[in-house]
């Protein structure tokens, strides 16, 4: 072989190793592409991802992040359309659609070795199936209007008073927010997740009082916003967006307690970028992370053992106990019939 053969060999693998992108941090080299695309939620999480988790990501790794909002359920049929070159690396999804769409396989198993931050996470909030990792929560509770009602709601069955008659909001039952809801009221009227009729009961009393019914929370948030609607049921995170914001609202709690949701990020299976997705979710649970984003104005609930309590997240709960001891969703026994019920509250609610 002649001395410039050899040459142009040599520039060539030099070339090549030069076009792959190598990111070195903390000891360990991301050879993938330097950016990746990962889901979050419309509204008040996308405001806070962007704000804290993409820097975070980035500072860590060197990598930048397409941030696409999304509805659990659009992710969902988006990824199941195209598992041999999945639109998304990394998707987050409440605890439901996930445990729904674990039969279309479309998720990888999580490479624990690579998501340190996992070991401050609560047994009891991690993922048992391994496909995983719950990185933090919403709190529901009733939100209105503090220039308007000046007497906080205290009870669900507030919603249903005749002052309120043209000023309550909701949302669509494909939404966690309004399915988690309507498992609450129809456990308080005798009902369970396998039964849903005395929360349909409950939503058919309550029309005359309804100006609205959204198509998603962030959407709801927006008819506070723009005053068309006075009290809703609502999640803690996207009431301190709009608090932000500078909109007069508030969120009461229930007598009956706050409902907590979990929410699961998770690396999705043939992603070209399986470092940087666990990098990500890495980030996602770092303390700094979830202590800014437990923060005003999202305060979304940590899982995080590490993660401070803000105190505008104390006026909700002040540690991890009071936050797993909340109200919450058995999913498994809920999502067989979610499809029906869906389709009925679309039927059925309508103004």
């Amino acid at each position: 072989m002649s001395t410039e053969l050899s040459r142009r060999r040599l520039l060539q693998g030099a070339a090549s190793i030069a076009a792959t992108p190598m990111v070195w941090h903390g000891g360990a080299a991301f050879a993938q592409s330097k950016t990746i695309s990962a889901t979050t939620y419309p509204g008040a999480w996308e405001s806070a991802h962007r704000a804290i988790l993409l820097p975070a990501f980035t500072k860590a790794t060197g990598a930048s992040v397409s941030l696409v909002p999304s509805l659990a359920v659009d992710t969902v049929s988006k990824v199941a359309a195209s598992k041999a070159n999945p639109p998304f690396d990394v998707i987050i999804l409440d605890e439901g659609p996930y445990l729904a769409a674990l039969s279309q396989d479309i998720f990888e198993k999580l490479p624990v070795d690579k998501i340190p931050n996992l070991k401050d996470v609560p047994a009891g909030l991690q993922d048992p199936r391994g496909y995983g990792a719950f990185v933090s929560g919403q709190i529901i509770g009733i939100a209105y209007n503090t220039e308007k009602i000046k007497n906080p709601p205290r009870s669900w069955n507030d919603l249903l008073k005749p002052e309120y008659k043209g000023r309550v909001g909701l949302a669509g039952m494909g939404s966690t927010l309004m399915s988690a809801w309507m498992v609450e009221i129809a456990r308080l009227n005798g009902g369970s997740e396998e039964n849903l009729e005395p929360a349909f009961q409950f939503v058919k009393k309550l029309l005359p009082n309804v100006s609205a019914v959204a198509s998603n929370p962030g959407a709801l948030a927006t008819l506070f916003q723009q005053g068309q609607i006075d009290i809703s049921v609502h999640y803690n995170n996207n009431v301190g967006d709009l608090q932000g914001k500078g909109v007069p609202v508030a969120l009461a709690k229930p007598d009956t307690g706050w409902i907590h949701i979990k929410s699961v990020m998770h690396v999705v299976k043939n992603t070209r970028n399986p470092d940087l997705a666990a990098a990500y979710i890495n980030a996602a649970l770092s303390p700094e992370v979830q202590t800014q984003m437990a923060a005003a104005p999202y305060f979304v609930a940590p899982v995080s053992s590490k993660a401070a309590f803000s105190p505008g997240l104390q006026a909700y709960a002040k540690n991890m106990a009071e936050i797993t001891a909340m109200n919450g969703v058995d999913w498994a026994k809920l999502n067989p019939r979610r499809g029906e019920y869906i389709d009925r509250f679309n039927r059925e609610v309508r103004v």
